[in-house]
């Protein structure tokens, strides 16, 4: 077929169409009222559908262009002809829109909610207890503390099952406000924290049974009384000592001490008058700004933000606590930062280990476990928080997305009794090397929640090196 032939069928297939379309209209005048915009022809070889979709969003195939009767299909022919017939069946058994929008949404993967773990939802049903003490820096008191195997940072929140005597002696006799936690000795010095019990189990009076707890740590302390309060077995001793608050100071900014005048205040936001003071000093401005406490605080939130963490706090103190409990330090490193009373040097302390590449190994083999960067948060609190097992054991625990290679063996069996993380059962990790109890990893009850599994390792079971 030449050129001429093939433009004047092109232009009687065009005039055909144009036909089936006013019969179409004429005919089924009634139905195009109720048609969706969506409208549309498709041609396939020489084929013809006429397809449109109804305001229910389901597509009708209205017409097929019927081949003319003087020209035998060929092999290009009976192939559009097929696709065509494939076409037009799986449109109309396409569903609604409306249909496939409730399909998918049910399907659809959902990422885990972090306000969860942060309620302790399996400590039962909580009610929130008023009221909060607070004691002045500097000055000493007599309040009652038991033991704690770790540093509990202030801003931490710490879930608890006390038995009925320490219950009785912590909560009643400290009219429902402020306790304390005390810690191993740090450099032969016993340091503590001030705890707020806000939140308490409704049908567990303190003097009939064990009482489950939420309490929020605030001030730090130092214990005065010569009487070391020892580790007891699963914490069943309570002690009244005395106890000093300890202060939370700031040195400043390095150059607020050079100069006094009215371009002080611009210290911290311009650069421009950091400069200025910098240049009648002995050092460039880089030195000055090693220890500015705001340029530490922006190191800290790249690193956070590289690594998808979370909920770093504003201000400074309370950054510097935060930072210590959910960034890669070595436990020295934290007790230096808990008996610190500057900001400043606690932020040092923190930057000068953000960049330094840092494994989790095990604590009795120490054998390698996993790699920090596997480290997210699967909690509000941060990517460490403290949970409670139901024998009242606390652990603290750092999620991580994996671990190494051959490193951990999980149990096959798995329970979602008592479960920190709703939605998710739990399966015993031990280390492959010692057999030691490392943690668990967590696996998703449904499908569309993600992640689908990650694994939570204890504080205790694990130390952190480079």
């Amino acid at each position: 077929m030449d050129a001429g032939d093939d433009g004047q069928d092109q232009e009687e297939y065009r005039q055909d169409d144009m036909d089936l379309s006013e019969v179409s209209s004429g005919e089924d005048g009634a139905e195009e009222n109720d048609a969706h915009p969506d409208n549309w022809g498709l041609g396939i070889g020489r084929r013809f559908i006429n397809i449109l979709r109804d305001r229910t969003g389901a597509w009708v195939v209205r017409d097929f262009r019927p081949l003319p009767e003087d020209s035998s299909p060929g092999p290009d022919d009976e192939f559009s002809e097929n696709l065509a017939n494939s076409l037009a069946e799986s449109l109309s058994r396409t569903p609604p829109a409306n249909e496939v929008d409730e399909t998918a949404g049910s399907s659809q993967a959902h990422n885990f909610d972090t306000e969860l773990p942060t309620n302790h939802s399996y400590l039962g049903r909580m009610e929130s207890v008023s009221g909060m003490e607070y004691y002045e820096p500097g000055k000493r008191y007599k309040i009652h503390v038991c033991y704690h195997h770790s540093i509990i940072f202030p801003g931490q929140k710490l879930p608890m099952i006390l038995s009925s005597n320490q219950a009785f002696l912590l909560i009643a006799q400290s009219d429902e406000h402020s306790v304390g936690l005390v810690f191993p000795p740090i450099g032969g010095v016993q340091y503590g924290v001030t705890c707020q019990v806000y939140e308490k189990n409704v049908k567990s009076p303190a003097w009939r049974t064990d009482l489950r707890a939420i309490l929020r740590a605030h001030q730090r302390f130092r214990v005065c009384t010569k009487t070391q309060v020892l580790p007891p077995i699963f914490m069943r001793d309570v002690l009244e000592v005395e106890v000093e608050i300890l202060p939370e100071l700031s040195l400043g900014h390095p150059l607020s001490g050079h100069f006094r005048g009215s371009l002080e205040k611009f210290l911290p936001h311009s650069e421009r008058v950091r400069l200025l003071y910098s240049h009648a000093r002995t050092w460039p401005l880089f030195v000055y700004e090693q220890y500015d406490i705001g340029k530490v605080m922006m190191k800290i939130k790249h690193f956070v933000a590289a690594h998808n963490i979370e909920n770093m706090p504003i201000d400074p103190i309370m950054c510097s606590f935060w930072s210590a409990k959910n960034l890669p330090l070595e436990q020295e490193d934290k007790e230096k930062i808990f008996a610190t009373n500057y900001v400043e040097v606690r932020m040092m302390i923190i930057s000068q280990k953000l960049n330094d590449p840092y494994y989790y190994h095990c604590h009795e083999c120490q054998g390698q476990v996993a790699k920090f960067s596997e480290v997210f948060a699967m909690s509000k609190d941060g990517v460490q928080a403290s949970y409670c097992n139901p024998g009242g054991f606390i652990h603290d625990t750092v999620t991580l997305y994996n671990v190494e290679r051959h490193a951990v063996v999980v149990e096959r069996s798995k329970s979602t009794e008592f479960s920190w993380f709703p939605g998710y059962a739990w399966k015993i990790a031990i280390c492959s090397r010692c057999r030691s109890h490392l943690g668990w990893q967590f696996v998703a009850e449904k499908k569309n929640l993600r992640p689908q599994n990650f694994f939570g390792l204890s504080q205790r079971s694990i130390v952190l090196k480079l």
